[in-house]
């Protein structure tokens, strides 16, 4: 563990960590595959101090308290002079960034009676990266296919949007696959308190009065023709009066209750992320001393903007600059914007 104060920022590459870093700026969300950071180091005067051995592609952690935020590769580094100072940017992403860019690759491309964490183990295993599940993914798809082009990310997400679940990184190179919500507290972020600055945005267009989700069955001897030639699943918002259809076509062969779970899933997300709350507070830490994390919950009582009780973080940035100093800034949703609905028990 690291003995550099809580507030000081690491970039550990091939066993030297670097720290000092002027301008800060490290984003993580479970909206998103990999999290990102900027690392920026300007001196006002131009000494002649030996430049810093780090190089783009090059492995790398990002280190705050001993917890690592972000675990994978530098993306890009920008050397820079000028007349008054110098400097290094170093921009990077986790590992799981290379399933968000790459294609899916993999013979022949198609499975049968696999279950989720089956089929994604496999499309990471060139990668070398390793999956971590939180909760049930559900009964083995019927069949799955890729499609032409796509990404890993892609694939797996399509996967995981049948199953109620989400794909997400939590800082550690691990992919995380099931529930987001961690169900703990950073505490309360108190307007008056701790709350430099919030907004509470409300919107309702990407959300839909009925979700129909449509998609075909795998026939066999007792099932065939027109029973099994299209199924399927229906949800509502009553949230939205007026008359708003959302058709979604199913991409792989599907029975009616997963294609109906997929449609509640649907209704149930975008209702949630439809109230999108933002605030800021001073500092990077929780009491007990450890990084704030996504999938972590607050207890929010801002009433100038509207937001009250316990929300859940999206997504957080920590920053830190000569105008704003340090600073996390939370995006929050109600906790329903991300529930992992349950699997229905198939029929015997």
């Amino acid at each position: 563990m690291s003995t550099l104060p809580d507030h000081v920022v690491e970039l550990q590459v091939d066993g030297t960590a670097y720290s000092g870093w002027t301008t800060v700026s490290i984003e993580r969300g479970i909206d998103q595959m990999t999290g990102t950071f900027s690392l920026r180091l300007a001196a006002r005067e131009r000494t002649g101090a030996e430049d810093w051995p780090i190089r783009e592609g090059a492995k790398c952690r990002v280190v705050l308290a001993g917890a690592p935020l972000i675990t994978g590769y530098i993306d890009s580094l920008t050397r820079f002079v000028g007349p008054d100072e110098r400097g290094i940017d170093v921009r990077g992403r986790d590992r799981t960034a290379d399933l968000v860019d790459c294609s899916a690759i993999h013979k022949p491309g198609s499975w049968r009676g696999r279950k989720l964490e089956q089929i994604a183990a496999e499309l990471v295993k060139p990668f070398g990266i390793a999956i971590e599940l939180s909760g049930d993914t559900g009964a083995a798809f019927t069949k799955f296919a890729l499609q032409q082009g796509e990404t890993v990310f892609a694939a797996i997400e399509r996967m995981c949007r049948y199953r109620g679940l989400v794909a997400w990184s939590a800082g550690d190179g691990v992919l995380r696959i099931g529930n987001p919500d961690s169900g703990a507290s950073i505490g309360r972020l108190a307007e008056g308190e701790n709350v430099i600055s919030a907004s509470l945005t409300g919107t309702t267009s990407d959300r839909f009065s009925d979700y129909i989700v449509k998609g075909q069955a795998a026939g066999n001897d007792q099932r065939s023709g027109a029973a099994v030639a299209q199924v399927k699943g229906e949800a509502k918002d009553p949230a939205i009066v007026r008359y708003r259809p959302l058709l979604i076509i199913g991409e792989e062969q599907s029975d009616q209750a997963s294609l109906k779970k997929r449609a509640g899933w649907e209704a149930a997300v975008r209702s949630g992320r439809s109230q999108q709350a933002q605030i800021t507070v001073p500092g990077w830490l929780t009491a007990d001393g450890k990084p704030f994390a996504h999938g972590m919950r607050a207890d929010c009582d801002v009433p100038s903007a509207g937001i009250a009780g316990q929300l859940l973080i999206e997504r957080l940035s920590f920053s830190r600059d000569a105008e704003g100093g340090t600073v996390t800034t939370f995006d929050l949703v109600p906790p329903e914007a991300w529930t992992q609905l349950a699997e229905p028990e198939p029929k015997a």
